[in-house]
């Protein structure tokens, strides 16, 4: 019988995988954080704040994209640039779909941050300053609906 996908048909996928808190107005804790994403970053992130990886000017407009997706009850995806102290750069994607439990609840989030150019142009040297390329908001529900437009 088949029992559904298991960890061995996306390897490495387990390891890019975290969980954010919504603590307060610009905190998103880190509560949970893949192995593969803490080598990336060469530091434990677990009670760090999401937007302390960001670069000064990006912070603001990442913590908005995080708002926008819980009032809008979708993912947002983040295109960003890392680069090393040392100025290697790799592409990546930061995927976070809002996770929403009781009324009143602080807002969680689940997240995947998958690279999109090769992790060994970094030559093993971590992550130090990430750089927002593009965010693209969920996209909006139009329910439908009759608009009755009346004139005399």
């Amino acid at each position: 019988a088949n029992e559904g996908p298991t960890t061995d048909d996306y390897p490495g996928l387990v390891g890019r995988l975290f969980v954010l808190n919504h603590v307060a107005e610009r905190d998103y804790a880190f509560r949970r954080v893949g192995y593969a994403l803490e080598q990336l970053f060469g530091r434990q992130l677990v009670e760090h704040n999401f937007l302390s990886i960001w670069g000064d000017s990006d912070r603001r407009l990442v913590a908005a994209a995080l708002n926008t997706a819980i009032a809008d009850r979708g993912p947002t995806l983040i295109r960003a640039r890392g680069e090393t102290l040392i100025g290697k750069r790799v592409d990546l994607e930061f995927a976070l779909a809002p996770l929403f439990g009781k009324p009143g609840a602080p807002a969680r989030f689940l997240g995947l941050c998958q690279t999109m150019t090769p992790e060994e142009v970094l030559a093993g040297r971590p992550l130090r300053r990430l750089q927002a390329l593009a965010i693209f908001p969920p996209a909006p529900s139009l329910s439908p609906a009759v608009r009755i437009v009346s004139s005399r």
